[in-house]
């Protein structure tokens, strides 16, 4: 029997051999993501295709409908997800053409789906002072306080160690990100090597780390490393934060946003408290000003307002009549 020639292989089979072939240089988070866009987004419309059964066409016709999928919880795919997965296809389509399965990328004709751009969601000065009343008296509350008073990464504030903490010169160390890989928790490197960073604390997130230490010894916990352990003493599950997250929303009456949400309220915060933005991207562990400024458009975009109100208020003041403002 003759053998089938590489452009014949279907799509979901390239894949597979794609993913082990990258496997080794992907961040563990990074290829969990791209086999949940693959198994999910990609393989049920397209995998049965030939890679030179792919056509603009039939690519642009795979965005429309994966733009209309019912997402969970209510609603279509967002526009970011849609991008990402275009992004997984389109990569892995690049590699095809490099090894010579493709003659040209299909892709390079294929728009992305329409939509406004996505702001961060956050929560108002108001909210948060709520959700530290709220927090109190709830066992991972000290982590979502910590979470909007600091900016760090949900996996970085899991993977935090006391040895990372300095209360007497009210700074920590950000050197490691907890993530999850095939259902478990796991200690990694920060996302990015702008991660890897020194922050100085408020006197108010001292304070909340003192009551969290003396909690975690009235736990029995006090001899574990870690800041915000699980009940066990091990890594906390992003799965269950986001559930006692999801109670705490709701017994504070506030809207309910995604955990990275805290990070976005600390970023939005010292914005309008006129902090500048490379001290900002600095904070956040973010690589360049520029991602922070994106980001945050429309927080920046506010705070220009306010200060050309305060502006105009202040010339009104101190105008007089037969005085130049």
């Amino acid at each position: 029997m003759p053998q089938q020639p590489l452009a014949r292989v279907p799509l979901s089979d390239y894949l597979h051999d794609w993913l082990l072939g990258r496997s080794a240089e992907l961040r563990p988070t990074t290829l969990d993501t791209y086999r949940r866009m693959i198994r999910l987004h990609i393989v049920p419309s397209l995998g049965g295709l030939a890679l030179q059964d792919l056509t603009p066409q039939r690519l642009q016709t795979w965005v429309g409908e994966l733009a209309q999928t019912p997402a969970r919880g209510g609603g279509s795919l967002s526009p970011r997800t849609v991008t990402y997965a275009m992004a997984v296809l389109r990569t892995a389509l690049n590699d095809a053409l490099r090894l010579g399965l493709l003659e040209q990328n299909p892709f390079t004709r294929v728009r992305g789906p329409r939509g406004g751009r996505h702001l961060a969601a956050s929560y108002t000065l108001e909210e948060v002072r709520r959700l530290d009343a709220a927090a109190a008296d709830v066992r991972l509350g000290a982590l979502f306080s910590f979470l909007w008073q600091t900016g760090l990464r949900i996996g970085e504030a899991i993977a935090l160690r006391w040895q990372d903490v300095d209360l007497e010169h009210s700074s920590l160390q950000v050197l490691r990100n907890a993530v999850e890989v095939g259902g478990r928790m796991v200690l990694g490197q920060p996302k990015t090597a702008a991660g890897l960073r020194q922050i100085a604390l408020m006197p108010q997130t001292v304070a909340l780390l003192r009551s969290q230490r003396a909690r975690l010894c009235a736990e029995r916990l006090g001899s574990v490393p870690l800041v915000f352990p699980s009940r066990a003493g091990t890594l906390l599950s992003r799965r269950n934060a986001a559930r006692a997250w999801t109670a705490l929303c709701e017994a504070a009456g506030l809207p309910h946003h995604g955990l990275h949400a805290l990070r976005h309220t600390n970023a939005s915060l010292q914005l309008q408290a006129g902090v500048g933005i490379r001290e900002i991207a600095a904070h956040l562990g973010h690589e360049s000003p520029a991602l922070t400024a994106r980001v945050y458009a429309h927080v920046l975009e506010d705070t220009r307002r306010e200060a050309a109100r305060r502006l105009g208020s202040l010339l009104e003041g101190t105008a007089r009549p037969g005085r130049p403002a």
